[in-house]
């Protein structure tokens, strides 16, 4: 019925079978039999031969102002289901811990940018335990988390996409700031600013596990701060120290300096992380966008 719309539509604004059917590539012996077949279908006259042409019956004229509307309502529909069925009807809403955004997500999304250049992403600054409240509910789609993968892996898929040394964030004046490098062991006596729990999981298991490791100490924890720039408030209010991965280096103040480990073992994964389940086009593109593993950086 569509098709045989499209070409009653065709003859009449052409005024003429045998234009109306060099115009649809067909035989004018077939759309004959196609007009035949629509007024067939629908009961009565839809066109008058005349000896110039063809000219719309009465039914003919109602039928023409009916079906134009129908098949741009028709065609609306195809695309838009089209775009619904790739997945780029609704944004791509990433989560990232806002540091890594630039280094890491920056040629991601331009070349998901190229593959979908219709769909809209949002990007949304937030904490790891934030990023994994979000995934749970379905408020992102996918996130960009520097710990907690232990923790993600049971309920998400993750893969890692870099690996980044440490860095000590100490506060301005601090005996060891103008050093270039600092091993762990040299902040047995300092006070490390500890995690939230809930905002950043698994964060103070993983500081302690370092300076075991490479420091051969446990840390003593002070404070909760709330998000990254509270912790760094915290270092220069508290004189104590903060452990944190590489790429927040943009993120210092004039109040602190941040120093690199010299372990080269003392190194934070950065994951990405999705709901399990169906994977729809723009998160795919997206997904494979991203690394599949960096190495190392400092």
């Amino acid at each position: 019925m569509i098709e045989r719309l499209r070409a009653f539509l065709a003859v009449i604004e052409e005024g003429s079978l045998h234009r109306a059917a060099s115009r649809l590539r067909l035989s004018q012996s077939a759309l004959s039999r196609q007009m035949q077949a629509l007024e067939h279908e629908l009961g009565g006259r839809l066109l008058e031969r005349t000896s110039t042409g063809v000219l719309p019956a009465n039914g003919g004229f109602a039928l023409a102002a009916k079906a134009s509307a129908l098949l741009a309502s028709h065609d609306a529909t195809l695309i838009e289901m089209r775009r619904l069925l790739r997945g780029e009807n609704e944004p791509l809403r990433v989560g990232t811990v806002g540091s890594a955004a630039q280094e890491y997500l920056g040629p991601a999304i331009a070349a998901f940018r190229r593959s979908y250049p219709k769909t809209k992403m949002k990007l949304l600054d937030l904490s790891p335990g934030e990023q994994i409240a979000a995934l749970r509910r379905g408020e992102i789609d996918v996130a960009l988390t520097d710990h907690g993968g232990n923790l993600l892996s049971r309920d998400f898929y993750t893969r890692k996409v870099a690996t980044v040394g440490s860095v000590v964030v100490l506060p301005a004046g601090h005996p060891l700031m103008s050093r270039k490098t600092l091993r762990l062991a040299e902040l047995k006596n300092e006070m490390f600013v500890a995690g939230l729990d809930s905002d950043n999981p698994g964060y103070n298991r993983k500081v302690t596990q370092l300076c075991r490791k490479f420091g051969k100490f446990r840390p003593k924890f002070i404070g909760q701060p709330q998000s990254l720039a509270e912790g760094l408030a915290l270092v220069a209010d508290e004189d104590a120290v903060l452990l944190l991965p590489a790429f927040v280096r943009d993120r210092a103040t004039p109040t602190v300096v941040m120093i690199p480990i010299a372990e080269a073992g003392a190194t934070w994964d950065l994951l990405v992380v999705w709901q399990r389940g169906g994977t729809a086009g723009p998160l795919r593109a997206m997904l494979d966008a991203l690394p599949p593993r960096a190495p190392v950086t400092r």
